[in-house]
């Protein structure tokens, strides 16, 4: 009855269905139309497809983005689940990012989705290689399955002893082993090191049975420490790192210990070659006890070193030398009983050691001093008759002025006196100031010739002054190979090199011994002297007084030219005239200081400069001072340092202005030793200089002393005192010299230049000797 109520009821359904009208359906653009009416007023949340055909919800994203990681193994990576749910990325990340906040069994890794059932699966496949291989490294899994290290071995860890049945390595976390394999290792390891009988390269055995390095340092020394490897490993988990066997370290020290206790010594080498790496550590483990010396290449027992000491304490108390080398071993090196001996000594007294290995005492050293005492007094005898040594107040420093080394010095000074034409009116050219050799191979005439040489010399030594430590060279008894000499001639037994040290040694002993009796012999000597060795004070004065005056009556002249001019002009008259002062001053304080110097005329700088650095303060600070002066431009610097040296605390001499009586007398002087030497001068380029100087003195009534460099700009200078025809002659002059002096002797015209010279040297002459002042034409310069 039920059966059939059921089919009128659906009769009547199918009626109705068909006698009802035809729904209404909406278009696709009604369909977007709406469903972006309801995304604006936000009632709904969807994302469009990449190809924007389709609308997915977040949640429809989440349920795909599970199926394809279903699909996919448990591992997918994001850039996958993007093709194939077709949406963009930046959606697929944000649903992954959601997914994992809430599901923790997925993680993701370097852009891609792992569940943990993957993770399970891959522990049991490293756990199947694992059991396979006996050991697996996180770098060979982290290539095969390409994860990250760190990710690998935090899976492996939680699972470790679960699905990875093994173990990891304490020295090295990335290395993972079974315990059969570990055992395998262990007894292989065993087997081949109880065979070891002597010290065996641990890396060698690695590589020739192929063992794992890593986990071969852990069960060596595993084996070791517990015994059961009699034996030990040097050099720690390194490449050079060796197994000694104790066998082998029994054998060594049974030798060792029989070699020493017969010869009581031990040679490095020797225990290198049993296989000692650190022969010095060894030793001092070994014998802690007893007081070894550790040598260059040997290790001395207390027997070498208390046969060392007899010996040298025999040497000693017989007032004798000795030499250790044949007491030694062959073995010992020089360096080796160097050592020794300096050990043995360094609390002993009057004890000399030559040769490295040679022990002398101070009796014997007294006793080779002793074989110069007759030569010591007959050398001081000559050479205070010969007069070669300056002695210094304290007895000890002495300046030997060689007069072989200083001859070419001297020359130069007797030449330049010999020009000066009367030293105490000034002199004239100072003849030093012409040298026609010089001057002809620098195109110059009256240059200056050796005068340019002095004063090169002199500026060289200017400043070794103020660096003199009072150290000047010091007069010597004899030289270290005399001493040899006459120390062979007495000791024939003795090594030459030995005599040679004990020369050195007994040099300056010596030297002092014969200072002082140099010095004994040269004050009896000048007291036993009828004439006195140093000047009086008055003639000191005077002499010192008339050049100072000619000096400033030279600074007048020089007040005439230019700026220019007058530098060279004061630099020439501090080599020349200032020179000689600064001289003169510092014999006479030297003598005060009983220092000998025959002629202080005949002191180079590098004299003076030795005799300045031996005088005592403060006399040295100020003459070092006077002769550095010497190297400045300005004259007035000089004469600062000149008012100090002859200052109270010095020489005490007053340097007094003369009067214009004495100054007229002084100048007059000058112009007619001047006149005299340009009446007798025949050398056409001097001739021109002294009639130059002649000239500018009877116009200006002054004093010039001048170089021959100089000569064009006083020619200038005098164009305005004289006719043009007198000024024309000397031009004419000026210019032939000059010729003469570039050309030379070669050229065909020197001949005629020459004849022409020869004519006007007699007008040239005449004109300066007979001009007279009113032949001026400007005024004289004021003084």
């Amino acid at each position: 009855m039920a059966d059939w109520e059921e089919v009128k009821r659906l009769a009547a359904d199918f009626q109705r269905a068909q006698l009802s009208s035809t729904v209404q359906r909406l278009s696709e653009r009604n369909c977007i139309e709406i469903v972006s009416k309801l995304i604006q007023l936000k009632l709904i949340d969807v994302i469009y497809t990449t190809d924007g055909k389709e609308y997915l919800t977040p949640q429809e994203i989440s349920k795909e983005i599970r199926e394809e990681l279903i699909v996919h193994g448990g591992r997918v990576n994001l850039v996958e689940l993007q093709h194939a749910i077709n949406v963009d990325l930046s959606h697929i990340q944000n649903e992954v990012e959601e997914i994992l906040k809430t599901d923790k069994n997925l993680t993701l890794v370097l852009g891609q989705l792992i569940d943990k059932d993957y993770l399970d699966r891959l522990a049991e496949e490293i756990n199947y290689k694992l059991q396979e291989q006996g050991q697996v490294t996180i770098a060979e899994l982290t290539k095969l399955y390409d994860l990250p290290a760190d990710f690998l071995s935090e899976v492996i860890k939680e699972r470790l002893g679960i699905i990875v049945q093994g173990q990891i390595d304490d020295f090295d976390r990335d290395v993972i082993f079974t315990e059969t394999f570990v055992a395998r290792q262990k007894a292989k390891i065993r087997g081949i090191f109880s065979a070891v009988t002597r010290p065996t390269p641990v890396m060698s055995i690695i590589n020739q049975y192929h063992l794992p390095e890593r986990l071969f340092y852990t069960i060596l020394e595993d084996l070791v420490s517990s015994g059961r490897l009699a034996g030990s490993i040097s050099g720690g988990r390194q490449d050079k790192a060796s197994y000694i066997p104790d066998i082998y370290t029994r054998s060594q020290t049974e030798w060792v210990d029989a070699f020493y206790k017969q010869n009581g010594y031990l040679e490095y080498d020797s225990l290198s070659r049993l296989g000692i790496s650190d022969p010095k550590g060894f030793l001092k483990k070994r014998y802690k006890g007893e007081s070894l010396s550790f040598l260059s290449t040997c290790c001395a027992g207390t027997s070498i070193k208390d046969q060392l000491e007899a010996t040298v304490d025999e040497a000693l108390a017989g007032g004798t030398w000795t030499d250790v080398m044949p007491v030694l071993p062959s073995i010992f090196s020089r360096s080796d009983a160097a050592q020794l001996l300096q050990d043995f000594l360094k609390h002993k007294q009057g004890v000399h050691v030559f040769s490295d290995t040679i022990v002398a005492s101070d009796k014997f050293i007294s006793s080779c001093c002793k074989m110069f005492d007759k030569l010591m007094q007959h050398k001081a005898e000559k050479d205070s008759k010969l007069n070669l040594v300056l002695l210094s107040p304290d007895g000890d420093k002495k300046v030997q002025l060689d007069t072989a080394d200083n001859t070419k010095e001297d020359r130069k000074e007797a030449r330049r006196k010999k020009a000066a034409g009367g030293q105490k009116s000034g002199g004239g050219l100072q003849g030093r100031e012409v040298k026609m050799k010089s001057t002809k191979k620098k195109g110059h005439y009256g240059r200056g010739g050796g005068g340019g040489h002095d004063e090169d010399s002199e500026d060289e030594v200017s400043a070794s002054v103020s660096s003199q430590k009072g150290k000047p060279r010091e007069a010597e008894f004899m030289k270290v190979p005399e001493l040899t000499e006459v120390l062979k001639k007495n000791l024939k037994d003795c090594d030459e090199e030995f005599l040679t040290e004990v020369a050195q040694q007994i040099y300056r002993p010596l030297k002092r011994q014969y200072q002082e009796i140099a010095k004994s012999v040269f004050l009896q000597s000048s007291a036993s002297s009828g004439t006195p060795r140093k000047k009086t004070q008055g003639e000191l004065q005077e002499k010192l007084v008339t050049l100072w005056t000619n000096t400033k009556l030279f600074e007048k002249g020089i007040a005439l030219f230019k700026e220019d001019v007058q530098a060279q002009l004061s630099k020439h008259l501090l080599k020349t005239i200032c020179t000689d002062i600064t001289n003169l001053i510092v014999n006479a304080i030297a003598t005060d200081h009983m220092m000998s110097v025959s002629d202080e005329t005949q002191l180079t700088p590098e004299m003076r400069v030795k005799i300045i650095g031996s005088i005592p303060e403060p006399s040295k600070s100020v003459l070092s001072k006077l002769h550095s002066s010497l190297n400045d431009k300005s004259l007035e610097v000089f004469y600062n340092q000149l008012d100090e040296a002859c200052g109270p605390s010095h020489l005490g001499i007053l340097l007094k202005k003369p009067d214009k009586k004495k100054e007229r007398q002084l100048v007059f002087n000058h112009r007619q030793a001047l006149a005299e030497q340009l009446r007798r001068e025949t050398e056409p380029a001097l001739v021109l200089h002294l009639a130059c100087v002649v000239l500018i003195q009877t116009f200006t009534q002054t004093m010039l002393h001048a170089p021959g460099k100089c000569v064009p700009q006083i020619l200038s200078q005098l164009k305005e005192y004289m006719t043009p025809e007198d000024y024309g002659k000397l031009s004419t002059f000026q210019d032939l010299v000059v010729k003469q002096l570039r050309q030379g002797s070669e050229d065909g015209e020197d001949e005629d230049i020459s004849m022409q010279l020869v004519q006007l040297v007699p007008q040239v002459r005449e004109l300066a000797l007979t001009t007279k002042k009113a032949a001026a034409t400007s005024k004289e310069p004021e003084d």
